[in-house]
């Protein structure tokens, strides 16, 4: 089978350049799916056993536009191989929306009004938790990057 996706070349992934989202594992998806936490909101898995020639077990692609893949229509998305499938995500978290210091992310709030209060990026700190922007914030380590709130688990200073 020919790929019309060229291998690109990523950074290795650890634990000190990102975090695991425990609800993804909850939700039945090993760590690996969404890269460790890089990527949220799932759009599509398409199962293409035979890429694993390609793509050996794991494969942090990044951004394809989408097309004729396997058999189906991929969507545009950020593509991560964990064989035997890949897992197409619509968004991904922004490196410095964790300031740098907290890991397992815990919770993304969409909340455009912050900015005029909070600017683009303010590293809050932790919060106790509780209503925020129609949701309910978790108590965590919050990060403001327009437009939303990451709500970290961990403060690794």
């Amino acid at each position: 089978m020919s790929h019309a996706i060229p291998l690109s070349t990523t950074l290795p992934l650890t634990e000190e350049t990102i975090s695991f989202d425990e609800s993804t594992l909850a939700q039945g998806f090993s760590p690996e799916t969404s890269a460790y936490s890089k990527y949220r909101n799932l759009l599509q898995v398409l199962n293409c056993p035979e890429d694993g020639a390609v793509y050996g077990n794991f494969h942090d692609y990044g951004y394809w536009d989408g097309g004729a893949w396997c058999g189906e229509q991929g969507a545009a998305g950020y593509w991560v191989w964990s064989a035997p499938n890949w897992y197409v995500w619509q968004d991904k978290v922004p490196e410095y929306a964790n300031a740098g210091k907290y890991s397992s992310l815990l919770q993304v709030i969409y909340c455009p009004g912050d900015e005029s209060t909070y600017g683009s990026f303010d590293d809050y700190g932790y919060w106790g938790g509780g209503p925020w922007c129609g949701d309910y914030g978790k108590a965590g380590f919050w990060v403001y990057s327009a437009p939303n709130w990451y709500v970290w688990e961990v403060d690794s200073e």
